[in-house]
């Protein structure tokens, strides 16, 4: 059954020992950030801070945290195997659930306008990392936006750094849905403010679905409804036709004007670095509903975090469904400490140039190939989700002047540090399939492994016979 709010989510992770409520007053300006940190580090549960200093706002973080279980019971799965809820995530969301409008819900329980609309008290001002520029109140806020022609949705998440109780920036990568939306907005209806409204606290299907990448239309919403199984229920927004779920702890509306920019960060993401100071969009609030005593959901980017796992959950089945039909290909992985920008490839391969091919599919994708940097390809008998046997398969079977390919000055997130000019980057690929056809040339064949399975196997099936703990 799926879960009707965030809050019934909550409860169920705390029946289950997967979260922890900390009922001592914590400042927001160093203690959530040092908690965060440690628990998710370390594997911890998530948290519900609920006596935060300068709010009376409880903050909900790490919700998900970098827990594979947690993930899987976002969809009902009570399991920690990567694989099935993969396939279980690609299963579902090959039947999105378009949502449904409802007159009112509980995100409409407290409707704030004029000078109440603020978000200061009610807000909680937590300083994620010690270096950040500013407070961070979207983290994991949802941005919904429209296409101004033809009305369907995007949702996605954006950083939003605090200027004022009813001002943020707002950070949009040029290839996100949001800023696709305001540029064609900016070309339709110049010199007016586009409408947009930022979620706070919904179903962790919807959570998921908007910290993910998917075909459009239809809009992240159907998605998250194909995803837990039960359309979602939604709410038009007060200042605008945007639709928002009913369910919500606060939502946020307001304006964005094309081109106008101001400083953003520094920032710590994803990606393990402070991102330094960059420009981005303002976002002007004329709105706030929320429910009573409301949650806010909030996290510590950084590594590992869990914006990091969201990423990987939504992109791997992307990348995989889009490999499927390739030659040869028999699974992808995207480790979480590659934070998005490695990806690699199990393949059988069966003649010359096929990894090549591949490896130039991925970077040469308009949907993820910004996002991807290093592509490594190993053959089918290396187990992708260890880390030392790829770096086995990379050790003993690279020769770097025939198996890396370069490719300079390509486009890429303008997150990754390694970067010295902002949105351009340099891809590598590695053929780490060993050198099968120049053996073949000599009348030889690749060394094969002496790995053994089927007796490991059949050594594990009687392994109390050994008496060894």
């Amino acid at each position: 059954m799926p879960y009707k709010d965030m809050r019934e989510f909550v409860d169920v992770l705390e029946k289950k020992g997967l979260l922890s409520r900390i009922g001592a007053e914590v400042d927001p300006e160093w203690e959530i950030n040092g908690v965060t940190h440690t628990v998710t580090s370390e594997g911890g549960p998530a948290v519900l801070f609920e006596n935060v200093k300068g709010t009376s706002t409880p903050v909900l973080s790490e919700l998900f945290g970098r827990s594979w279980r947690r993930l899987g019971l976002a969809m009902d799965l009570d399991t920690t195997d990567q694989v099935s809820i993969r396939a279980e995530w690609m299963k579902r969301i090959e039947e999105p659930i378009d949502p449904v409008l409802v007159d009112s819900g509980p995100c409409k329980e407290n409707i704030l306008t004029g000078e109440r609309a603020s978000m200061d008290g009610l807000f909680p001002m937590v300083r994620w990392h010690e270096g950040d520029g500013g407070y961070y109140p979207g983290t994991l806020g949802m941005l919904v936006t429209a296409d101004p022609e033809t009305g369907d949705q995007n949702v996605g998440c954006y950083r939003m750094m605090y200027r004022s109780g009813t001002e943020t920036g707002l950070m949009m990568q040029p290839f996100q849905g949001g800023a696709q939306h305001l540029e064609k907005w900016s070309r339709l209806h110049p010199g007016v403010a586009m409408p947009v409204a930022v979620v706070f606290g919904a179903d962790p299907c919807y959570v998921l679905a908007g910290g993910s990448k998917f075909d459009q239309p239809p809009s992240e919403d159907a998605y998250a409804g194909g995803l837990r199984g039960e359309a979602i229920e939604v709410v038009t927004c007060e200042d605008s036709g945007l639709k928002v779920p009913a369910n919500a702890e606060l939502v946020l509306e307001g304006l964005v004007m094309p081109g106008e920019m101001d400083k953003d960060g520094p920032f710590g993401e994803f990606t393990g670095f402070l991102d330094h100071q960059s420009r981005c969009n303002i976002f002007r609030i004329t709105t706030i509903t929320h429910r009573d005593d409301p949650i806010f959901h909030g996290e510590r980017e950084g590594y590992p975090s869990e914006g990091g796992l969201i990423y990987i959950l939504g992109m791997e089945p992307v990348v995989l469904a889009k490999l499927q039909s390739v030659e040869g290909v028999l699974d992808v992985h995207m480790p979480l400490s590659g934070v998005g920008f490695e990806l690699i490839i199990s393949m059988r391969v069966t003649s010359r140039g096929q990894v090549r091919q591949v490896i130039q599919e991925v970077f040469g994708d308009p949907d993820v190939g910004g996002y991807i940097k290093h592509v490594t390809v190993v053959g089918e008998g290396i187990d992708i989700r260890n880390r030392d046997d790829v770096a086995w398969a990379v050790a003993t079977h690279v020769q770097a002047d025939r198996d890396l390919l370069i490719i300079p000055r390509c486009p890429q997130t303008s997150l990754d540090a390694s970067q010295t000019r902002r949105n351009w980057g340099t891809k590598l690929g590695i053929d780490a399939t060993g050198p099968i056809f120049d053996y073949q040339e000599e009348g030889q064949d690749f060394p094969s492994l002496c790995d053994d399975p089927d007796i490991k196997a059949r050594v594990k099936a009687q392994w109390d016979k050994y008496g060894i703990t």
